[in-house]
């Protein structure tokens, strides 16, 4: 009997137990009733209680109670609060919300302190702690999925019969699938401080095979919301947690939930104070008081900026009950001046971080400057291992994105035309085994006016170790043709170790300063001096030369050359004997010269086929020691020269964009002028701007044999002014120079100037006046000052118009 009363009673507290551990779920997604877009962060509250959850990225959410869920609560920013019941039979739950417009109050009349100061305040006193990227080391893995798509807003949810037969056909184009998608997976591991490696193990582009795409979208995806400065897109942001924010943003408290864990979570919405002008954020920030951390984020430009629109969403969890660490990101971005048809581009990527690890055991070796790297099969895994990744299933629209515009890819050859891109931002358009050298094609200066020419070399279709090229330009206004050759073996490709032989007959800047790396691009401004060139030599060169990268950011290299140059005008140089001067034009040198570039931490993007350099942010030195032989391979001159170089940007917040650039050379014997230094003048009362040039001095107007020159620029961008339509970037320069010349009496025929006393200049530019699609013109004045100045005030002044483009900085080969 008593064990039979034992047994019931077990029997009833078994089921008891079992009923009240019984767990109701309710799951769904959360849209936008206009454009049925997902709301990420949505606040969700179950029946009349504090807890319940957010949504995710893609506007999910999956809630559990031990009570019956009969009812959600919906509050979001911007939107309607919504109560919705919960149908018994329904397990997938729709809810869409209506868009409300909702403006910040300036003034808030608080019974002291603004209660979100405190909130913000306590967030930048725990920033460090929170900083996942100030641990000692972690890993994940990362699915990361990019659609590029047309903004659809202002047709989506419209009646057919409200719309004209172009946009009937476009929504039904958009309605079925994207532009493109682009997946990859990759592997990153991180050692503290700046230790970074990314392994790219899989990359799938709708239409391609290329793997180039994935550098593009890595330039597009956000950084960590606990640095000081939020960089997107190689844009500059002021973060709102950053310190003395609270001087600068407006902060609110909108609403204050619980999560299960009895933890307090304050959603605080922010935005630039009004009568501020520095470049902020606007948003809305979800921080939980368990270490006062961020627990999810939503931010965008404070401003419109013109060119593009972004907005960031990042999701954070606390892992291991230790560190909160970023799980979901997501950064879409609207190109304002892409438009198909009159619909903007929007490319919108995503990432899904998973098999996080705190403080792994990593070493120093396990990295090098490769930080993003590409496995050789990437483009080649199946379905399966796709799937072992992936956050969810392909939708219908992805799957028929792929299908088709992999069947135009492979019809129209999109591989050829991506590769194409590279080549033109790389100076070299493929051709079957061949690449043609694109600033081959046609040039300018004021020697040789418009010249047109060919140039080309082998590609990787003839070997990727061997390299033949050669060139050919007819200049109209010197009426002459110049040619030359090269041949190059990569000994080494780790080292990338390359062995040159090069040949040339050419004409060449009289008393320019050239190094060793130099390469000719279409968007350096600094390149536009070359315009202004009118002095130049004819210039005969045979060359061999060794380079090599070695210590990580070290560049390295060593040539052997021998160089005729004949002068163009009038100019001789005078050896004395006895009193009686003997008169040369045409001069040979030969010469050895050691150079090497020094790019502390400088990091790369590596795929199958190049290189690309992701900068540094520490200053960049160049050193280069010339050596010039008498009397050995037909060698005229005795001298020893030195050059050097150092450049570097940096960003100070409310402030802007300082660059600075100095530049010297020394030589110790005498030279004729063609291989002195000339002070590097780009003046014409009105030209283009060439930066780290002097816009005010006359072209050859100075001679030096040693020389020690500083560029500083200073870019505001849009701090000084902006309003809804006019949003110029303002920039001031100035730039000065000290110079000497040692043997004065052997030349002749010529006029030049020395610059002992320093020559010192000034001005201002007014970017983008102009803004176009991908670069914008801008006008700009400099006013010569000093010693050097002239007697009449308006001859001191030039005037200038510049050209800045979009993407100058977003693809530098190594």
């Amino acid at each position: 009997m008593n064990k039979t009363f034992l047994f019931l009673i077990s029997l009833l507290l078994f089921f008891s137990s079992f009923s009240y551990s019984q767990k109701y779920i309710a799951e769904g997604k959360v849209f936008d009733s206009k454009n049925r877009e997902p709301l990420a962060f949505v606040n969700i509250i179950i029946n009349n209680g504090k807890r319940g959850g957010v949504t995710d990225i893609d506007g999910k959410f999956k809630l559990s109670s031990n009570k019956k869920i009969d009812f959600l609560k919906l509050s979001y920013i911007g939107y309607e609060t919504l109560i919705f019941p919960i149908p018994e039979d329904i397990k997938d739950i729709i809810i869409s919300l209506k868009r409300i417009k909702v403006l910040l109050p300036e003034i808030e009349i608080f019974p002291g302190e603004n209660p979100a100061h405190r909130i913000i305040n306590n967030v930048v006193k725990n920033r460090d702690n929170n900083n996942y990227e100030k641990l000692k080391s972690f890993s994940y893995t990362s699915y990361d999925k990019t659609i590029f798509t047309i903004n659809t807003d202002s047709i989506t949810g419209k009646d057919l019969s409200d719309l004209d037969s172009t946009d009937i056909r476009i929504k039904h184009f958009f309605d079925e699938q994207y532009i493109f998608l682009i997946e990859t997976i990759s592997e990153r591991k991180f050692l503290y401080p700046d230790k970074n490696y990314e392994n790219v193990t899989a990359t799938k582009v709708s239409g391609l095979k290329d793997p180039i795409f994935v550098f593009l979208i890595s330039q597009m995806q956000s950084t960590s919301f606990y640095d000081e400065l939020i960089n997107i897109s190689d844009k500059n942001y002021i973060n709102p947690i950053s310190k003395g924010s609270t001087d600068k943003y407006f902060f609110l408290l909108e609403d204050t939930t619980y999560t299960d864990n009895n933890d307090t979570v304050f959603i605080i919405s922010f935005r630039p104070k009004k009568k501020t002008n520095f470049d902020g954020m606007k948003g809305v920030l979800y921080i939980n008081s368990n270490r006062w951390a961020i627990q999810n984020v939503i931010a965008e430009p404070g401003q419109n900026e013109g060119e593009v629109s972004i907005k960031i969403q990042q999701m954070y969890k606390l892992i291991d009950g230790e560190q909160w660490f970023p799980v979901q990101l997501s950064t879409d971005i609207v190109f304002n001046n892409l438009n198909i048809g009159k619909y903007k581009t929007v490319g919108i990527g995503k990432s899904y971080i998973k098999n996080i690890v705190l403080n792994p055991e990593l070493v120093k070796r396990d990295f090098s400057n490769i930080e993003v790297e590409i496995e050789p099969n990437a483009t080649k895994r199946k379905d399966e291992y796709w799937n072992l990744y992936r956050n969810d299933s392909l939708t219908a629209k992805e799957r028929k994105t792929y299908h088709v515009i992999d069947s135009i890819g492979k019809a129209k050859n999109f591989d050829k035309i991506m590769k194409s891109f590279e080549a033109i931002m790389t100076g070299r358009i493929p051709w079957g085994y061949f690449d043609l050298n694109i600033n081959r094609f046609i040039r300018y200066n004021n020697y040789e006016g418009f010249a047109l020419g060919l140039g080309m070399h082998t590609n990787d279709r003839t070997s990727k170790f061997f390299k033949l090229g050669g060139y050919w330009r007819y200049g109209f206004k010197d009426k002459t043709v110049k040619y030359g050759g090269d041949v190059s073996l990569l000994l080494n490709k780790n080292s990338e170790l390359y062995l040159k032989f090069l040949y040339f007959n050419d004409v060449t800047e009289s008393a320019g300063i050239h190094f060793f790396d130099y390469k000719p691009s279409l968007t350096n401004t600094e390149d536009f001096r070359n315009f202004l060139i009118k002095l130049m030599d004819k210039t005969e060169k045979r060359e061999v030369s060794l380079s090599f990268r070695t210590l990580k950011y070290l560049k390295m290299y060593f040539s052997l050359n021998q160089t005729t140059k004949i002068t163009t005008d009038y100019y001789d140089y005078g050896l004395r004997e006895n009193n009686i001067a003997v008169l040369f034009n045409e001069f040979n040198f030969t010469e050895t010269t050691i150079g090497l570039k020094y790019a502390y931490k400088e990091k790369f993007h590596k795929n199958v086929r190049t290189k690309i350099s992701l900068g540094t942010k520490y200053p960049v030195f160049w050193l280069q020691y010339t050596k010039g032989f008498d009397n050995w391979l037909d060698g005229q001159y005795k001298y020893n020269k030195l050059d050097a170089k150092v450049e570097k940007s940096f960003y100070i917040k409310y402030i802007g964009k300082t660059s600075l650039k100095i530049i010297a050379g020394y030589i110790d014997g005498n030279l004729p002028y063609c291989n002195l230094y000339n002070g590097h003048g780009s003046f014409r009362t009105f030209t283009v701007y060439a930066q780290n040039s002097f816009a005010t001095m006359r072209m050859n107007e100075f001679l030096s044999n040693k020389y020690f020159a500083f560029y500083f620029t200073h870019n505001f961008g849009k701090l000084l002014y902006r309003s809804e339509k006019f949003k110029p970037e303002i920039a001031v320069a100035t730039n000065l120079c000290f110079g000497s010349l040692n043997n004065k009496e052997n030349h002749f025929n010529v006029t030049y100037k020395t610059m002992e006393n320093g020559y010192y200049e000034s001005g201002i530019l007014i970017n983008n006046i102009l803004g176009l699609q991908l670069y914008g013109v801008g006008l700009g004045v400099f006013y010569r000052y000093g010693p050097y100045g002239f007697d009449k005030i308006g001859d001191n002044f030039a005037y200038k118009f510049s050209i800045t483009f979009l993407f100058n900085q977003l693809y530098k080969p190594s």
